[in-house]
């Protein structure tokens, strides 16, 4: 059984081997972002049935410099935000429970003046936060539609907020991330790309699948396309038995994974 941060860990291991397995895993996080994005079943006793059969999922992986992230490297505000929204206000208030919380943290928020490098641009402003991501949501937040991220597409989606100035400038930005209007220049920069470098006048500390990533003033990121695989039972409309029973391991033992 695995929380995110332990995932990573796994798959910093796995990422090393010549012949990699494939990889079963039973999702204990609080938010399991990627369990959802991959549709992967939050039932441990159907998990724990059911690991090593279903569908074969090739999946990206992020270089993070020296390192490998399986989902999401991220900075700046709203990081603790969508971590700190209890699920009560969730039910009662949906997207806007984020924006009650936000507004908290608005005198919290700390702006970073950095350059982005990434399809051939080179953009310098101040931004307050930054995700590079193979997920639809981060930390419970959906940022992004379903059918507009892929897991195995060879592309990462990468969404920076530049600084907004004012109270209103904050309010502007908040209602644009909650109908994700990420095209919009005078908010963002927004990337869907295999590879960025990141510059900062200063450290930033990053965020990697969840956990602390340390303090950075470079940062390289690139798309490893379909590195992974992982096995995902399929239910059935009961959601009672997996749709596929039986999966090609092609000579490859699958890594189960159960970590407390």
């Amino acid at each position: 059984m695995v929380e995110t941060g332990t995932l990573n860990e796994l798959i910093n291991a796995v990422m090393k081997l010549d012949k990699k397995p494939q990889i079963g895993f039973i999702p204990l996080g609080t938010m399991n972002d990627f369990a959802r994005t991959i549709r992967l079943s939050t039932k441990k006793t159907f998990l724990a049935k059911n690991i090593d059969e279903g569908n074969i999922i090739p999946s990206d992986i992020g270089t993070f410099n020296n390192s490998y992230f399986n989902y999401v490297a991220a900075f700046g505000a709203f990081t603790p935000v969508s971590y700190v929204t209890s699920h009560k206000l969730k039910r009662k208030f949906g997207k806007l429970a984020y924006f009650i919380v936000a507004i908290k943290y608005l005198n919290k928020i700390r702006p970073y003046k950095i350059t982005i490098e990434a399809e051939g641009d080179t953009v310098t402003d101040e931004f307050i936060f930054g995700s590079i991501s193979n997920s639809k949501s981060v930390g419970g937040f959906e940022w992004f539609k379903r059918s507009g991220v892929k897991i195995n597409d060879g592309e990462f989606e990468m969404l920076f907020i530049k600084r907004p100035h004012g109270v209103i400038g904050y309010i502007k930005t908040i209602f644009a991330i909650l109908f994700r209007k990420h095209n919009n220049k005078k908010y963002f920069e927004y990337y869907q790309t295999d590879k960025i470098k990141i510059k900062s006048e200063s450290g930033i500390p990053w965020t990697i699948d969840g956990e602390f990533g340390g303090r950075k003033k470079e940062v390289e990121i690139n798309n490893i396309n379909m590195a992974i695989e992982y096995v995902i039972p399929m239910w059935d409309k009961r959601g009672q038995t997996p749709l596929v029973s039986n999966f090609e391991t092609n000579g490859v033992c699958p890594l189960l994974s159960h970590f407390d």
